[in-house]
């Protein structure tokens, strides 16, 4: 069940990317945007996807599930190339070998303790020594397509994090619980940023960054919210699918 959760939502993201991408290039206004059915279709395969996504996150460790988060931009390269004609380069190939390595490596972690949820307090100083780093970066970098990234990888990255303390307490949370409503907050600001830096970037510089920082962060997270096992082994996917991320970027 690990790797059906885990794999379908990788290619649905994938999937999604690409048709988004595309019908948010031919959309000349808001209006014409939401008639697209490339867009209209690219969403639809996102949201099952972040479903199935979510789904893998409350009945496994975060920081096993997001390293195959990394296939999106694989898989968007490579089905860029197979479908839309786009170049093939040795850089990338080396980036999606590098993810497949990290990705055999974590699959054989699958069957790994669980975590626990430590006191909340560790949830929201780890939220906010978060955000404080993307304001230093984002003070740094003043590239829009760098700051599009960052925010939306972030944001992504927290509110997973986020769930999975839902997650813990079962299906029905309290309805009056300011982790709902900060999960929602950081979503929508994150799901705005991607579209944002689709619109006036590069699809293959926006999605590789946002994809390698919503990686690290939940991850991280994982490890020092919930105390997560990290072994070697862990460390070492860790690096090579974010470094595969990361060599996905256009100069």
């Amino acid at each position: 069940m690990f790797f059906l959760l885990t794999l379908s939502s990788a290619i649905g993201l994938a999937l999604g990317n690409i048709l988004e991408s595309v019908g948010l290039r031919k959309a000349n206004s808001a209006k014409s945007l939401v008639k697209n059915k490339f867009w209209l279709g690219g969403l639809g395969l996102s949201a099952i996807a972040t479903l199935l996504y979510y789904a893998a996150m409350a009945e496994y460790n975060i920081s096993l599930v997001q390293p195959f988060m990394a296939l999106n931009p694989a898989l968007t390269a490579i089905l860029g190339w197979k479908l839309l004609g786009e170049r093939m380069t040795r850089k990338v190939a080396f980036a999606i070998a590098l993810i497949f390595c990290g990705l055999l490596i974590d699959g054989t972690m699958a069957g790994e303790s669980s975590g626990g949820f430590r006191p909340k307090e560790t949830l929201w100083i780890y939220a906010g020594a978060v955000l404080a780093l993307l304001a230093v970066f984002c003070s740094i970098f003043r590239d829009s397509e760098i700051v599009d990234s960052l925010c939306a990888g972030v944001g992504f990255g927290l509110s997973a994090v986020i769930y999975k303390s839902i997650s813990l307490e079962g299906l029905f949370p309290p309805p009056v619980d300011s982790r709902i409503f900060v999960f929602a907050v950081l979503y929508l600001a994150a799901f705005l940023c991607s579209q944002i830096g689709l619109r006036r970037g590069r699809a293959l510089f926006v999605i590789p960054l946002s994809a390698a920082v919503g990686l690290i962060v939940p991850a991280i997270g994982g490890i020092l919210v919930f105390g997560e096992p990290f072994p070697p082994q862990k460390i070492i996917v860790l690096f090579l699918v974010s470094a595969g991320s990361i060599l996905f970027i256009r100069e």
